[in-house]
């Protein structure tokens, strides 16, 4: 499933990288969301064996994802590709395989590079992230739903109906998929590809920001989540700008912070006891 918004000068090698796979042939579904005609992916689309869906209006990846999955037939499992990633030769071999050997995954997660001009670096390297609930509820350890295969059954189960924009949708997936009691792995072999560029979601932090407090506001009790396990996140955020703000020496971010902490003290010292327990054991 790979929604696109004015991704065309990515998408062939996207696709590429698809029909590379020697797991399959896989089913795929592009989701045009918004682009204007003539700056369309299209074109390209015709040259693959994709199902193709133009909308006019830009709704969102979480709808494009939700419309997605639904004109896939006979699959278990399912995969969010990002228009602008590239999955590496055997991804969805090595991944398979995983969720196979365990009907108790609900996704599995690879290591990726990150790609730029310059050169490119593992995403992971000596701190690996935690896939476990309690550690995901505190701060979400994956970059990009590109490095992730879901068990289709798992993603069947939830009930996520509502848009969700701004670049935390996928970290609602994952703490919707292991909320039902499914569990995840990680794969430390870099199968993916994430493109570092000036128009990636990464780079707009502010609306990363907005749209993780909605999952924490709006979805944490929906999911059987706990006021504290609220109070952890908002703590951990107050941690991570406190230290932000002194390494770049931003006075308001600091003075910000630090009301956090003063505000909920037992937030701030459960998120820097997250923070230390993470270090001392290796975790991202």
């Amino acid at each position: 499933m790979i929604p696109v918004y004015y991704g065309r000068r990515f998408l062939e090698e996207t696709l590429t990288s698809v029909y590379r796979q020697d797991y399959g042939p896989p089913q795929v579904v592009v989701i045009e969301d918004g682009t204007p005609q003539g700056e369309d992916s299209m074109e390209i689309c015709q040259r693959f064996p994709v199902t193709y869906i133009y909308r006019a209006e830009n709704q969102g990846v979480m709808a494009c994802r939700r419309e997605g999955a639904q004109h896939l037939s006979d699959v278990d499992y399912l995969a969010f590709l990002d228009q602008d990633d590239i999955w590496h030769d055997g991804f969805l071999t090595a991944m398979a395989a995983v969720l196979a050997k365990d009907p108790g995954l609900g996704f599995v997660a690879s290591n990726a590079r990150l790609t730029d001009q310059g050169g490119n670096q593992p995403l992971f390297g000596t701190r690996v992230p935690s896939l476990q609930l309690e550690d995901l509820k505190v701060a979400n350890q994956l970059i990009s739903p590109s490095q992730v295969l879901i068990r289709m059954k798992a993603w069947e189960s939830l009930d996520l109906g509502t848009d969700l924009r701004g670049g935390a949708d996928d970290w609602l997936v994952w703490l919707a998929i292991l909320a039902l009691g499914y569990r995840a792995a990680y794969v430390s072999e870099m199968l993916l590809d994430y493109r570092v560029h000036a128009g990636g979601a990464h780079n707009i932090r502010r609306d990363m920001i907005a749209s993780e407090r909605r999952v924490v506001d709006e979805w944490f009790l929906k999911l059987g989540f706990t006021r504290a396990d609220q109070r952890r996140f908002y703590g951990r955020v107050a941690l991570d700008g406190l230290v932000q703000g002194i390494r770049l020496h931003q006075r308001p971010v600091v003075l910000q912070s630090v009301g956090q902490a003063i505000r909920d003290p037992w937030a701030f010292f459960a998120a820097y006891r997250f923070r230390r327990r993470h270090k001392a054991q290796g975790l991202v």
